[in-house]
């Protein structure tokens, strides 16, 4: 149990020791559309960027779950750090297949490399001596502003790549100007005549063999687990959202009432039906983590339905959320309506990751494709 896992509980309490810094500087990133420097800093030092990262390379490799309840409280005190901090932690998921050449090179760059990625449109490559040339554009690569590196996908005679640069190898084209999750900086990267080493490529579609520096059941999920960590950002918002309404619910008294918001029956319903959304998916997501996870460390085969179950699981959550927090909305009436309010904030950053690739309400159908046998539209579902 959780209450006995030691290192789990140094994990957390480190995630805790930071959430008032994070929280109080969660303004700054919407106002600057990138994570502040004392927000990166506490991530850094409590070990946050360092999640999935292998123990055999400093890392703290916390399995999925775990990983899950912390993304959940960084993300209480500002979603664009904990959606920063997935990105960086499944970079480390996919290193796993990288060169040692590259691992060393991310480890040199930094005491605690920060990696951007963006799974988005990929960029197109030409193979040539060494490697590949690149020209392109691709959107959303989350943390690009504070990244020691940036990864993205790339496609090369019908093969696609992750392909990895050091920070200043691509243009950022600042265009992240968005309704929520503003401080992760998930801007277009662009990439012109830039040419990159074999080994810094990873044949994302290939088989998955990791490299024996990232050994243990972590490395042997499928990247399927990826978009299920995004579900856990979701949950930590409507967390902070219904931690709002209960304040708003004891002190506030309604135009023309003379109780506080509490005493209102429709106030009770809207919190009852969200409190159930997010006790439901919290529970759905931590069962589903911890049944593939014992699949992994059972060293078992992944069938595409499993993953396909994972891929579900994030999207119920991601879209189930998106619907809590507007119950919360409801509830609390004109109080959730000011700018900067955490209920005004929460509707925005779900509205964003409800609409996510990994997530969104088409993935519904690309896991029945999944079950009935039918080509997916979804590669992630298909990939080791």
């Amino acid at each position: 149990m959780r209450e006995k896992d030691k290192n789990f509980q140094a994990i957390y309490k480190a995630a805790e020791s930071i959430v008032d810094v994070i929280r109080s500087n969660a303004s700054q990133g919407e106002i600057n559309c990138q994570l502040p420097p004392q927000t990166v800093n506490a991530l850094k030092e409590s070990g946050m960027l360092s999640l999935w990262k292998p123990e055999s390379l400093g890392g703290l490799q916390c399995d999925p779950e775990a990983y899950a309840l912390v993304a959940e409280l960084i993300a209480s005190a500002d979603t664009s750090a904990a959606w920063t901090m997935h990105g960086v932690a499944a970079s480390w998921l996919v290193l796993r297949s990288a060169s040692d050449q590259l691992v060393d090179e991310i480890i040199a760059s930094a005491d605690i490399p920060v990696i951007a990625d963006t799974y988005n449109k990929p960029m197109q490559g030409e193979k040539v001596d060494g490697g590949y040339r690149l020209n392109g554009d691709t959107p959303f690569a989350s943390g690009s502003k504070i990244a020691d590196w940036i990864a993205h996908t790339t496609l090369v005679d019908g093969r696609m790549f992750l392909t990895f640069h050091p920070a200043g190898t691509l243009e950022i084209k600042e265009d992240w100007d968005t309704l929520g999750i503003r401080g992760s900086a998930s801007n277009t990267v662009v990439a012109k005549d830039i040419f990159v080493p074999e080994h810094r490529a990873i044949d994302i579609m290939g088989d998955v063999t990791p490299s024996p520096r990232f050994n243990g059941a972590l490395y042997r999920m499928p990247t399927a687990v990826v978009p299920v960590g995004i579900a856990a950002v979701s949950l930590g918002t409507i967390r902070t959202a219904l931690d709002c309404l209960n304040d708003i619910a004891e002190n506030r008294i309604p135009f023309g009432g003379s109780a506080t918001l509490k005493h209102r029956t429709l106030a009770q319903l809207h919190y009852g039906r969200a409190l159930s959304t997010y006790r439901a998916s919290r529970s759905y997501i931590h069962e589903c983590l911890r049944d593939n996870f014992k699949t992994a460390e059972q060293n078992l085969q992944f069938s595409t339905q499993s993953k396909a179950d994972m891929v579900l699981a994030a999207t119920f959550v991601l879209q189930n959320c998106a619907d809590a927090v507007k119950e919360v909305a409801k509830a609390a009436g004109t109080a959730s309506i000011h700018k900067g309010g955490g209920i005004e904030r929460a509707l925005r950053d779900v509205e964003v990751t409800s609409h996510h690739a990994f997530g969104s309400e088409s993935r519904f159908a690309s896991v029945a494709q999944a079950y009935w046998g039918l080509d997916i539209d979804f590669p992630l579902i298909e990939i080791e």
